[in-house]
C-alpha cells in the first residue's frame, strides 16, 4: 500500500495549526508565549531546579531559559534564587505564588478545551484516536520509538509500536508520556 505523502502532508500541517490554536496562547489571558507556559508548567514539577537542568529538559540553551524566566520574573511568576551550595553562581529558580495560580488558571482552560475537543469526537471513535495520538507522539518524540533512515531511495521511518497489538501500542505510548513528564 503507498503512502500519499501529499494527504499526510497536508493532514500534518493542519494539525499544527489546530494545536497552535489550541495552545496556551489561545486560552493564557496572561500573554505568555507556549514556551513560556511550558516552563512555567515544569516549574511547578521542579521547584528549586538549577536553570541548566530546566534549559536541558526544555530543549533550549541556557541562555535562552535565561531570557524567558527574565521574562516570567517581570510578570512575577518566578524568581531566581542564587545557589547556596558549592557552586554559589548556580541559580535556582522558583515559582511564586502567582505563578502557581496562573498555571492552576492555564490547566484548568487546557481541560475545558479538551472536553470540547473530545467532544466532538464521536464516543466509539474516542479510544482509537487516544491511541493514534500516542502513537504520533511516540513518533515525534527525541529518542522515541520511531527511527527516520535515509538512503539512495529516499527517506523511511521504521517504529517500534508497529510490531505491538493495538492495546499493546496504547499502552506503552501511555508509559513513555508518563516517564517524559
Amino acid at each position: 500500500m503507498a503512502m500519499n505523502l501529499q494527504a499526510w502532508t497536508e493532514e500534518l500541517e493542519q494539525l499544527a495549526r489546530a494545536l497552535g490554536r489550541t495552545g496556551p496562547d489561545e486560552v493564557c489571558c496572561e500573554g505568555m508565549t507556549p514556551r513560556q507556559c511550558s516552563i512555567l508548567r515544569t516549574l511547578v514539577e521542579k521547584q528549586g531546579a538549577r536553570i541548566s537542568d530546566l534549559a536541558a529538559e526544555s530543549g533550549i540553551t541556557p541562555s535562552a531559559m535565561t531570557r524567558v524566566l527574565e521574562k516570567l520574573e517581570k510578570q512575577q511568576l518566578a524568581q531566581r534564587v542564587r545557589g547556596r551550595g558549592e557552586d554559589g553562581r548556580a541559580a535556582m529558580v522558583a515559582i511564586t505564588a502567582r505563578g502557581r495560580e496562573t498555571c492552576r488558571s492555564i490547566d484548568r482552560l487546557m481541560q475545558q478545551r479538551t472536553r470540547a475537543i473530545v467532544g466532538a469526537i464521536p464516543e466509539g471513535f474516542r479510544e482509537r484516536v487516544l491511541a493514534c495520538l500516542r502513537m504520533l507522539n511516540a513518533a515525534l518524540a527525541p529518542g522515541g520509538c520511531c527511527q527516520i533512515t535515509e538512503d539512495a531511495n529516499g527517506a523511511s521511518v521504521s517504529c517500534g509500536l508497529t510490531q505491538l497489538e493495538p492495546a499493546e501500542q496504547a499502552r506503552k505510548g501511555t508509559q513513555r508520556n508518563a516517564k517524559r513528564r
